[in-house]
């Protein structure tokens, strides 16, 4: 099911479009989806803007770390993948996200280890320990 109300859809148009922005060209489906309801886009947009361009003290690479783990913690499959690569797009290493992972397993327990080290397992590969 999709919006049809013109007005809404210009509306989310002109969000969207912020958002892509203060994100830097990206969207993504959820985002698209939000937009099937201006308020909520809107309601989205502010709160990322509020979160990652307003009086920012945590370097990038920390935040991502962050963020990677309160979507181990939830079981959040996109945000441990999204916020995993973004990390270490900004400088984190395998230590630091490994040293993450250790955090959400002494906090979280194995029912979080081992989703969350399935759910990165397109970004890190076993490692090659012979038997």
């Amino acid at each position: 099911m999709k919006q049809t109300d013109e007005q809404k859809l210009e509306r989310s148009s002109k969000i969207l479009k912020e958002l892509k922005e203060a994100r830097g060209g990206s969207l993504m489906t959820s985002h698209r989806t939000m937009g099937n309801d201006p308020n909520l886009i809107n309601m989205f947009l502010q709160q990322y803007v509020n979160c990652n361009k307003k009086d920012i003290s945590i370097p990038k690479k920390y935040r991502e770390l962050i963020v990677m783990a309160i979507g181990m913690a939830t079981g959040t499959d996109t945000t441990m993948k999204v916020h995993a690569n973004i990390a270490l797009e900004n400088g984190a290493t395998i230590d630091e996200i490994f040293e993450v992972i250790r955090i959400i397993f002494f906090t979280c327990g194995v029912t979080k280890l081992l989703p969350a080290l399935e759910t990165l397992g397109d970004i890190f590969e076993p490692a090659d320990i012979e038997d």
